[in-house]
């Protein structure tokens, strides 16, 4: 077989498929015309049914909106009646408000006059109070001055009373030293003995400072005063001694200061050493 008649044969299988392939799709494109018009008729026949079901329904919507629109246009009537009547009852309100508000303004002027008045009789009130609480504070005051100036009153006799009992008695006692005096043959002026410790006086040594300066435990409570002169004594293991005397220089309530005399020195002074008065006819053996 030469070269042309396989062409040939190439182009005739060619063909076959083509024509094969168009057989396909004529076949995949055949429509079945008769089924068509059935299934068109009965979509039809549905399209007519709903139309029938609409239009029923087109028909009892509009009778329904008939009843609607009568029923509003009755309540128009009754609405447009309603508004007229209340027109009406507007323009009587708005007389009758006219008619308040000329009252009102009548009544807010008698109570802007009351309140003026109320307002003066405040004022008044306010300064009657004032001047009440000033006078009640006045009397109050007055009353407490009262009763502490009769509380002064009573004190100040108590205590002319007490000053009259114990002046009386001083005056007792004074004559009475004074008779005591003369009896024993001594002389009543007090200069004579401002340089004589009190009797039966007695201290301790309670502090030694430099330059022969002590301090001791009795002051001016004790009726010492700056010039008295007390003995030391020191007490040991059951022994006394003399060690000398203090002249005091400085008397506070409590305690003083004293300085040691060089003169009657038996020993030093130490703390702890007792301070007293020694009358000389102490001294004196019987």
């Amino acid at each position: 077989m030469n070269l042309l008649g396989r062409l040939l044969i190439i182009l005739i299988f060619i063909g076959s498929i083509v024509f094969m392939s168009f057989s396909v799709v004529l076949y995949a494109t055949h429509t079945n015309w008769r089924e068509r018009a059935n299934n068109l008729q009965k979509q039809l026949d549905d399209k007519n049914k709903e139309f029938a079901a609409l239009k029923s329904l087109k028909d009892s919507m509009e009778t329904a909106l008939k009843l609607e629109y009568n029923r509003q246009a009755n309540s128009v009537v009754a609405l447009t009646e309603k508004v007229r009547q209340l027109t009406q009852d507007s323009a009587e309100a708005k007389d009758k408000v006219t008619e308040l508000q000329a009252d009102l303004a009548a009544q807010t002027a008698a109570v802007h006059a009351s309140h003026e008045t109320a307002e003066g009789l405040r004022k008044r009130l306010d300064g009657q109070s004032k001047e009440l609480l000033k006078a009640q504070s006045d009397w109050v005051d007055m009353s407490t001055q009262l009763t502490n100036k009769i509380d002064e009153a009573h004190s100040l006799a108590l205590q002319v009373t007490n000053y009259r009992s114990v002046t009386s008695q001083l005056a007792k006692d004074y004559t009475d030293a004074i008779e005591v005096l003369r009896k024993h043959g001594l002389s009543a002026d007090p200069a004579l003995y401002t340089q004589v410790p009190p009797a039966g006086i007695h201290g301790m040594v309670t502090e030694v400072r430099p330059r022969g300066v002590v301090e001791i435990s009795i002051g001016a409570d004790s009726g010492l005063v700056k010039g008295h002169q007390l003995d030391v004594v020191r007490n040991r293991d059951g022994r006394s001694s003399y060690v000398g005397k203090v002249e005091i220089t400085k008397t506070e309530p409590d305690r003083a200061v004293a300085s040691v005399m060089p003169e009657f020195r038996r020993g030093v002074v130490q703390r702890d050493d007792e301070v007293m008065y020694i009358e000389v006819n102490e001294l004196t053996p019987h």
